[in-house]
């Protein structure tokens, strides 16, 4: 009897040992499957590329407009002291293409980053001068005004495409972690958009200052003082 119960004693000391190594064992296969996981989606986030791309467009120059046309056009209707003799009026655009890499593990956790091409540009850029303007030194005037307007835009949007790959490769530089791969797809435009939105803002928030600048009264006093050394105008309308 004594002797029974001492190897049944022991038998289950035996049992729950194992039990316990192969636990153990388990574990650390799970642990190296998990780092092996992550060093993929490691390598996946390394090989991910991020392309800005600044596409230009040629300035088209229009002068069928009046001054009173190009004021309801620029909506300074209200302004009574003040007339529009130049215009610029640029069409801004801003595009992304996104495709998504991601790895899935043997427990169906899933790991992505994206690939983000965006483009920025203009549909159109157009200068209007006034019909009013017939001599050639006071339409000079105005246009170089206007061109400043054309710079500040295209030089913005330039080096705006510079300045953006940098955060973009950062923002995107480690993967996400998902449950599956649905809940990965699903946070794939919203993860994006949200890391481009704000930059996006940001850059026109900068253009829209240069612009304030370039129509400042002292930049227009400079316009002004310029106008007056042209000769006498036909029409003495100027």
């Amino acid at each position: 009897m004594m002797r029974a119960r001492s190897l049944g004693y022991r038998t289950h000391h035996f049992l729950g040992g194992s039990l316990l190594l192969l636990l153990m064992l388990s574990r650390v296969a799970c642990a190296e499957k998990n780092d092996v996981f992550k060093e993929r989606c490691k390598k996946l986030a390394d090989a991910a590329t991020v392309v800005v791309t600044f596409v230009d467009i040629a300035t088209s120059e229009n002068s069928s407009h009046t001054v009173k046309s190009l004021k309801s056009l620029s909506g300074k209707t209200g302004d009574l002291h003040h007339n529009v003799y130049g215009l610029t009026q640029a069409e801004p655009t801003f595009s992304y293409e996104i495709r998504s890499k991601w790895r899935i593990s043997p427990a169906g956790k899933t790991c992505m980053v994206p690939d983000v091409s965006v483009k920025i540009g203009f549909s159109s850029m157009r200068v209007y001068l006034a019909r009013e303007l017939q001599d050639s030194c006071r339409k000079n005037i105005v246009r170089d005004h206007e061109l400043e307007h054309v710079s500040a835009w295209k030089s913005h949007f330039r080096i705006g495409a510079k300045l953006l790959e940098e955060p973009l490769r950062l923002a995107f530089s480690q993967p996400r972690y998902y449950a599956s791969k649905a809940r990965a797809q699903a946070d794939l435009q919203p993860w994006v958009e949200g890391i481009l939105k704000p930059l996006h803002q940001r850059m026109m928030k900068s253009v829209v200052s240069a612009h304030r600048a370039i129509d400042s009264p002292i930049s227009y006093n400079h316009v002004k003082n310029r106008l007056r050394n042209c000769p006498p105008s036909a029409n003495g309308t100027l």
